[in-house]
């Protein structure tokens, strides 16, 4: 039943996974062929805004569409568990983000390499993208669960994006230079983002501080978001 649950989701899904790999192939591929800036530059704004948006793009085909449809109701009352049901969602949802990632970052190996940057800095980028994409969709997924419609799915998202961008720029306001900086910037997953540049300019430590930190947090939001979707009823009507 898992393999016909991960087929329903892949039929459902495959689409999104295709328009994000060739929007992303596409916005790379000219970014880097017109060279009108440093290819660390180009690489860095598509990082940022597509690890803005694909998560949320993932997100919106997942449990609000489904629940928009009135067919989740139905995928409950199958013979199944529903950690399995969870699982196939979340695990199709990430697919679709993350595989594109994958297949833009080989081309830019191929394509380009170590053109103008360190293969440790694309390594490090590619990382430090996924982490962040990855624990932004979980916060996200938590806090749209309970949405019945895509758009109010992304309004969620939005919110939670910009909770965080708020959260750091009142740390960087009020906790500068304070003995309770780095644990309260730890907790943002922007400071995942801002490994981009751990080759250079962070220490061994403090790449591993935020790695364990944010590791605790991503084990934290699949059970908050299992514990949501065990509790979720639906209506047939």
């Amino acid at each position: 039943m898992l393999k016909a649950l991960f087929w329903k989701e892949w039929h459902e899904q495959r689409w999104r996974m295709a328009l994000a790999c060739v929007w992303l192939l596409g916005v790379t591929a000219i970014g880097l062929k017109t060279r009108l800036v440093p290819d660390g530059v180009v690489l860095g704004m598509i990082a940022f805004s597509m690890g803005f948006v694909l998560p949320v793009f993932a997100g919106m085909g997942l449990f609000a569409e489904e629940r928009h449809a009135k067919t989740l109701v139905f995928l409950q009352v199958q013979p199944v568990y529903r950690w399995q049901i969870l699982l196939t969602k979340v695990g199709m949802g990430l697919l679709v983000f993350v595989v594109p990632y994958a297949v833009t970052f080989g081309l830019v190996l191929i394509t380009v390499g170590a053109r103008e940057l360190p293969l440790g800095f694309l390594v490090i980028g590619f990382m430090a993208l996924v982490g962040f994409s990855v624990i932004m969709y979980l916060w996200q997924i938590l806090a749209g669960l309970g949405a019945k419609r895509p758009e109010r799915y992304a309004a969620l998202s939005a919110a939670v994006l910009g909770m965080w961008m708020i959260q750091g720029l009142l740390v960087d306001e009020f906790a500068r230079g304070t003995a309770w900086e780095t644990w309260i910037w730890t907790v943002n997953p922007f400071a995942l983002a801002e490994l981009l540049d751990a080759w250079e300019y962070r220490s061994a430590r403090e790449v591993w501080t935020v790695t364990a930190v944010q590791g605790v947090i991503a084990a934290g939001l699949v059970w908050a978001v299992w514990f949501r979707f065990e509790r979720l009823r639906e209506r047939a009507s």
